[in-house]
């Protein structure tokens, strides 16, 4: 499946990263400041002015429970804009700042070390913010700062010029002082929390999303190649049957004839091949039709197997070792077009060994997985490393076009699962299917 990718999804995939932290963040700057008044007020015995801090800690604390309803369903609903998730957050960091500046203007202005937590508000609008905004939110907070310099409610413990003593005079470290060390390690640690953990959040979307668009580039060349498929054969048929209907008139005239013994064989030759070119044509065009809007049906691995070597002219090169718990393992898959991708694979193998070509099916917790092994040439590392890029071949001219491994990995993961290919120069080759199972 295809992950859509519009003007819609990235900022609700911005929103779903960014915002679950601000809300997780603002948690715990109530808990944090809560804690804090109350161990100020009963452990140190420093009065504080309960009713206004106690005010601004609900108030963040409504709305933040309020920002956290409105983003699931944002997320939910995939029906964000760009503006609206930035206005939003704008709105709440705004009111944070509104908040910092109350609590600060009861509890001392500058001399509270907790003054910090300006910068931590501004880094974070720097963070998750269009630039406008957060230069917005700085105005407000330079505002604030001003007003707390202008005025404010003094604290007498944090008055005391003690705190600007360093600690090796003192031989202590004043309450004040501790407070100041406190807030900034708080402080910092916030900051470097958040940005860190967001920026990997960011770079797995960015790498989610990738992969996304290198899989649905894919399917469109997959698309592109089955009409191409659909189109050749549709083109050949006619040729090849007009072939066949001449060999046909021409055994038939020189029936009556004594012909010689290998000219026979010749025509009976020409004749087989042609019947297998139909087959094989039929197939493509049955493939190309059908690989792409398959329905996904149960079936066993062991049918995979026995649909994967039917038909194949050198069936009887290939080995199958499985056991009986592994062979009805069940995988809903789309049969034709896996079952022509793995044949693909075991094809391969076949035209680079002379040995035998063995499938080793195992069972592994949730999924299977189909081992192709054949003692052939190899791949050195530089070959390896193009195996599977379309159109990318070592057989001879007329023998293949490199396009196996391609529409092998592009069926296998379209269906959640991996093909991995282990090979050496002088080794063989390994390629290893997994797919999911639904038993």
């Amino acid at each position: 499946m295809n992950l859509p990718v519009n003007n819609v999804d990235l900022p609700t995939t911005r929103l779903a990263v960014n915002a679950p932290w601000l809300v997780k963040l603002r948690w715990v700057a109530v808990v944090g400041q809560l804690a804090t008044i109350l161990f100020v007020q009963f452990g140190l015995d420093v009065p504080l002015p309960l009713v206004p801090l106690v005010a601004a800690l609900a108030v963040t604390a409504a709305t933040n429970a309020a920002l956290d309803r409105w983003v699931r369903q944002a997320v939910r609903q995939r029906v964000v804009t760009p503006r609206k998730a930035s206005g939003v957050i704008a709105a709440v960091m705004l009111l944070d700042l509104v908040a910092l500046t109350v609590m600060l203007y009861v509890t001392g202005g500058p001399t509270n070390p907790f003054v910090v937590f300006y910068v931590v508000n501004l880094a974070l609008a720097g963070v998750l913010l269009e630039p406008h905004l957060a230069w917005v939110l700085m105005l407000v907070a330079c505002a604030g700062m001003t007003l707390l310099f202008w005025h404010r409610w003094p604290v007498e413990v944090l008055s005391d010029p003690a705190r600007l003593t360093s600690m090796a005079s003192q031989q202590q470290l004043p309450l004040a002082a501790m407070g100041e060390l406190v807030a900034l390690v708080a402080g910092t640690g916030v900051i470097v929390a958040f940005i860190t953990r967001v920026t990997s959040e960011l770079r797995a979307s960015q790498r989610a999303q990738q992969r996304a668009e290198e899989r649905r580039a894919r399917s469109e060349k997959l698309e592109a190649l089955g009409t191409l498929a659909a189109g050749a054969a549709h083109e050949l048929a006619t040729p090849l049957s007009t072939i066949a209907v001449v060999v046909n008139e021409v055994q038939r005239e020189l029936a009556a004839h004594d012909l010689p013994e290998h000219i026979a064989a010749d025509l009976e030759l020409v004749r087989r091949e042609l019947a297998r070119c139909r087959t094989i044509l039929d197939r493509m065009s049955f493939d190309a039709g059908q690989s792409i809007g398959e329905a996904l049906e149960r079936i066993t691995t062991g049918d995979l197997v026995e649909l994967v070597i039917e038909d194949m002219s050198a069936a009887d090169r290939v080995h199958v070792e499985a056991d009986e718990a592994a062979s009805q393992r069940l995988v809903q898959v789309p049969p034709v077009a896996v079952a022509q991708a793995i044949r693909g694979l075991v094809q391969n193998g076949l035209d680079a060994s002379t040995d035998v070509v063995v499938i080793n099916v195992t069972g592994q917790p949730a999924k299977m997985q189909l081992a192709i092994v054949d003692r052939g040439t190899g791949m050195p590392p530089e070959v390896l490393a193009r195996a599977g890029d379309p159109f990318f071949t070592t057989k001879q001219p007329g023998q293949g076009m490199g396009l196996g491994l391609f529409l092998a990995r592009s069926v296998v993961e379209r269906l959640g699962g991996s093909l991995d290919i282990q090979s050496a120069a002088g080794e063989g080759t390994t390629a290893v299917v997994e797919l999911p199972t639904s038993d």
